[in-house]
C-alpha cells in the first residue's frame, strides 16, 4: 500500500493558549452548498432526515452564490494575518457547486490563505473537474467512502453508484493529483461483512493518506442510529470533564447562505451570530456575539450555552485543551474570572 494511515488533524499545531485571543481566525469554514446529492442516514444535513429541519435550515439549502462568496473573500483581506486554512465545507456536498473550482482559485489568488481543503464524498468527481480542482490550487481533498460497494451506497446513502466509476476517478484524481494532496477515509460501522483490509486493498494505492474511523454522536439534537458505539460521556480521552470548547476560539463557520455561526455543528441553525450579507467577516469575528460565548466558556457555563448544551463534539474529536487556561485566558480577555 502506497498510502500513509493518517488523520484529518494537523500534526503540527499552534499552542492555542498561547494566542489566544486571535486577530485573526485560524480556520474559516465556508459551505459552498448545502445541499447534497445523497441522502445518507447517519448524516442530519442530509434529506434523509428534512424532518427535523428547522425553518431557518430549510430555507438556507442552496448553493452559496459566487458574488457573495468573492464578498466574504475580500472581507479576508481586513485581517492583519494570513489565515491558515480556507475549508470549503459544512454540511453539503461541494461539488454540487457549479463555482466550486472558480471559488478555490479566487481565495488562491487573494493571498489570504495558506491552504485550500474540502471533504467531500467524491462521487460527483470526473477527470474533467480533477483537473479544475487541482488547476484551481485546491491543496488537500478529504474523500469519505461511505461503503465498499455500490449496492452498500444504496443502504446507507440512498443511492446507487457505479462503484468501479467511483474507484477509477478517484484514481485519476490520485494520478493528477499536482500539490493537491489526497486523504480517504471510511467509517468502520459500515462494512458489515467485508474487510478493513477489502478497503485498504482498494484504496490504499490511490491517496497520500488513509484512515478508518467510527461514526462519532457529535451532532446536538440528533442521535446517530448507524453508531454502534456510545462515543459521548461527558468527558475526555482521560476522563475529565471537558469545560471549554477551544474551537470557538480559532473557528468561523459561513454557511452557504451567508449566515455565521461559532461552530461547526450547529447542523439545524440554531444560534447565528451575524451575517455577512450585511456584516464584514472581520467585524463578526470581533463582535460581541462570539465574545460573549467564549466568556461564558471561560466561566464555566459551556453547558449552559444554546447549542453548546448539547453538543458532544469536543468529547470525541477536539485535539485542543485550554480548561487549565480559563483564568488567564479571561484576564487577556479583559475580564475578571
Amino acid at each position: 500500500m502506497k498510502a500513509q494511515r493518517g488523520t484529518r488533524y494537523f500534526k503540527e499545531r499552534t499552542r492555542l493558549e498561547t494566542a489566544i485571543p486571535l486577530k485573526t481566525p485560524f480556520i474559516l469554514y465556508l459551505d459552498p452548498s448545502s445541499a447534497c446529492n445523497l441522502k445518507c442516514s447517519f448524516c442530519p444535513c442530509s434529506r434523509a432526515h428534512e424532518n427535523l429541519w428547522t425553518e431557518e435550515k430549510k430555507e438556507s439549502i442552496g448553493i452559496m452564490p459566487f458574488d457573495l462568496y468573492k464578498k466574504i473573500i475580500d472581507d479576508c483581506k481586513e485581517f492583519p494575518d494570513s489565515i491558515k486554512v480556507l475549508r470549503l465545507y459544512k454540511e453539503g456536498e461541494p461539488l454540487v457547486n457549479p463555482n466550486l473550482s472558480e471559488m478555490i482559485a479566487y481565495g488562491r489568488d487573494s493571498g489570504k490563505f495558506d491552504s485550500i481543503d474540502l471533504t467531500t464524498n467524491g462521487t460527483l468527481l470526473n477527470p474533467t473537474l480533477n483537473r479544475k480542482l487541482v488547476e484551481a490550487g485546491l491543496s488537500r481533498i478529504n474523500i469519505s467512502v461511505e461503503a465498499l460497494s455500490g449496492e452498500g451506497y444504496e443502504r446507507i446513502c440512498g443511492k446507487k453508484i457505479d462503484y468501479g466509476k467511483f474507484i477509477e476517478n478517484i484514481r485519476d484524481l490520485y494520478e493528477n493529483k499536482g500539490n493537491c494532496h489526497i486523504f480517504i477515509k471510511t467509517m468502520v460501522n459500515n462494512f458489515d461483512d467485508e474487510t478493513e483490509q477489502h478497503f485498504f486493498d482498494l484504496f490504499g494505492d490511490i491517496c497520500d493518506e488513509i484512515a478508518v474511523e467510527h461514526i462519532a454522536n457529535c451532532w446536538p439534537g440528533f442521535e446517530n442510529v448507524e453508531s454502534n458505539i456510545n462515543v459521548y460521556s461527558g468527558a475526555d480521552a482521560n476522563g475529565q470533564e471537558v469545560i471549554v470548547c477551544p474551537r470557538i476560539f480559532y473557528i468561523l463557520v459561513i454557511n452557504s447562505d451567508g449566515t455565521v455561526t461559532h461552530c461547526i455543528v450547529d447542523w439545524n441553525h440554531m444560534k447565528t451570530i451575524g451575517n455577512v450579507r450585511e456584516q464584514s467577516v472581520y467585524d463578526i469575528w470581533n463582535g460581541e456575539a462570539l465574545r460573549q460565548i467564549q466568556l461564558e466558556h471561560l466561566r464555566g457555563n459551556r453547558r449552559k450555552q444554546l447549542l453548546c448544551d448539547q453538543c458532544m463534539e469536543i468529547e470525541s474529536a477536539a485535539v485542543d485543551n485550554i480548561d487549565d487556561y480559563r483564568e488567564e485566558l479571561l484576564r487577556r480577555m479583559g475580564e475578571r474570572y
